[in-house]
């Protein structure tokens, strides 16, 4: 049986029900922005891929009162950083953020230039998860 777009896990009582993202969404949504905005198709190494998007499932076991915003910078900074894919690591690791971040009920407000640069700083390592999340605090707002 195919998940869908987002799968959620079984949580005890009290508890989130987060609905993570799977590899298979986000290589396919990879091919999409790929498509629509340049570059080179491909997938580098599952594993790397696999091992970002396993950073807020573990954290979110580790720390039930772990925030939304706080398990959606870890996908920003695991992918960004990962560099699973050839080419827009940075493009899907935000795509990847704003989905998880909508799937449970919030959206971002921030313009183009804001994420581009917030991206970058991600990249260069000049914001860390911890920052990010901050940022995405001050940002996002319930849809």
């Amino acid at each position: 049986m195919e998940p869908g777009p987002l799968s959620p896990d079984l949580s005890r009582p009290g508890e989130v029900n987060w609905k993570f993202v799977p590899p298979h969404k986000v290589i396919e949504w990879q091919q999409r922005l790929i498509v629509r905005f340049g570059g080179a198709q491909g997938l580098r190494d599952i594993g790397l891929l696999e091992g970002a998007l396993d950073r807020p499932r573990n954290l979110a076991v580790d720390n039930p009162d772990v925030t939304l915003e706080e398990l959606a910078a870890l996908y920003g900074v695991g992918i960004a950083k990962a560099h699973a894919f050839t080419d827009g690591n940075k493009r899907i690791a935000f795509a990847v953020m704003i989905a998880f971040l909508k799937v449970h009920g919030k959206s971002l407000d921030v313009t183009e230039a804001e994420a581009t640069t917030v991206m970058l700083d991600v990249a260069s390592s000049t914001l860390d998860d911890t920052d990010l999340g901050e940022w995405l605090c001050r940002n996002s707002n319930n849809t």
